[in-house]
């Protein structure tokens, strides 16, 4: 069963918002939320070290992040970051927006079958 989220996104001149796993996923759908004007998206992918930049214009959403084997969430966050088998959450992409207002994104993580 999808999980929906909505992430809270920094205006361009902001940090990038990580997004990353909650469940295993198998690829997440990102558009951005109706409960704000669209500002467009600036997105950038692990695949590349988070070097690029891709401009998303409004209207170009929802964009599909997927891995062929998947994303995983953090595991054994109980007990800390520092902790012997700790494994941070995959990420699936960071986003700000395309301009100075700040933005929400709508994030729906789909399982893996």
């Amino acid at each position: 069963m999808p999980v929906t989220r909505l992430v809270a996104i920094n205006g361009s001149g902001g940090a990038y918002t990580q997004i990353a796993a909650t469940i295993a996923a198998r690829a997440a759908l990102l558009i951005e939320d109706g409960s704000v004007a669209p500002q467009g998206l600036q997105v950038q992918y692990p695949a590349d070290g988070f070097t690029a930049t891709a401009n998303i214009p409004i209207g170009q959403e929802p964009l599909t992040v997927e891995k062929p084997s998947g994303f995983l969430p953090a595991q054994n966050s109980a007990n800390g970051t520092t902790a012997f088998n700790y494994r941070a959450a995959d990420v699936y992409c960071q986003v700000k927006s395309a301009t100075a207002t700040a933005t929400t994104v709508r994030v729906v993580e789909m399982e893996r079958t």
